[in-house]
């Protein structure tokens, strides 16, 4: 592995926690300044968006302002998104696949966990999410994923 791919594995890494962190802190806008602008998003719910536009308007719902479990002081609820087992292969000079395991915990204790499966693409100095895949693989019930998250997918 070469020094520039270790410095790019930094800038994917910081990709993921930038998703991540703006999805527990309801930053639907920095969520989606985590894609390039013509990004995918599919999730094993059936979900499915194209471009930056879509995907904001989609995180938006389920987790900015349009949350539906928002308290009436607009504070939101535990959701923490914690990334474990991530691998990355370069597949060109500008665009590396990804597949990175997660476990994400609420008030409900161990909520959901699953795959993020990824393609990322350089965008001048940052590697940026070009498509993503959310396998959700095991929900709890009661459960964040199952009340909100699931239900924000059928609207």
């Amino acid at each position: 592995m070469s020094t520039s791919q270790s410095l790019d594995r930094v800038q994917i890494a910081h990709t993921l926690s930038t998703y991540c962190n703006c999805v527990d802190s309801g930053d639907a806008q920095g969520v989606a300044g985590a894609f390039m602008p013509a990004a995918k998003l599919e999730l094993s719910s059936g979900t499915r968006r194209a471009g930056r536009e879509e995907i904001h308007a989609f995180y938006e719902a389920v987790i900015g302002s349009g949350r539906p479990d928002r308290q009436a002081d607009g504070s939101i609820p535990l959701l923490r998104h914690n990334l474990t087992t991530s691998r990355v292969e370069f597949i060109a000079e500008d665009r590396a696949q990804g597949w990175t395991y997660f476990m994400t915990l609420t008030r409900f204790g161990l909520d959901h966990a699953g795959r993020y499966i990824d393609t990322f693409c350089r965008h001048g100095e940052r590697w940026l999410i070009e498509d993503r895949r959310i396998v959700v693989e095991w929900y709890a019930s009661p459960s964040w994923y199952e009340q909100v998250r699931l239900q924000s997918s059928k609207a």
